[in-house]
């Protein structure tokens, strides 16, 4: 679906209830649980970029569930072991 109407979906605006979620909202919990320290910050500017970021989502939540299951040492931006620039 993404790849059929890449054009048309970015020729949309992005929901307000996605521009809350990645660009306005809480990020701690978004970072929290993580399988790297890469810090992600998806750049919403339509609807493409919406069903992106939702599928780049769901990829890190499997992973993050792979993790879980094989592994009990979960990864957090908070906890001191990611060297991140945030600036």
């Amino acid at each position: 679906y993404l790849k059929e109407n890449a054009e048309k979906l970015k020729l949309l605006p992005a929901p307000q209830a996605a521009i809350d979620y990645y660009v306005d909202g809480d990020m701690y919990m978004f970072d929290e649980f993580q399988t790297s320290c890469e810090m992600r910050r998806p750049v919403i500017e339509n609807l493409y970029d919406v069903f992106v970021a939702i599928r780049d989502d769901e990829l890190a939540h499997v992973k993050t569930m792979e993790m879980l299951q094989t592994e009990l040492d979960v990864t957090s931006i908070h906890d001191g072991e990611c060297e991140v620039d945030i600036f």
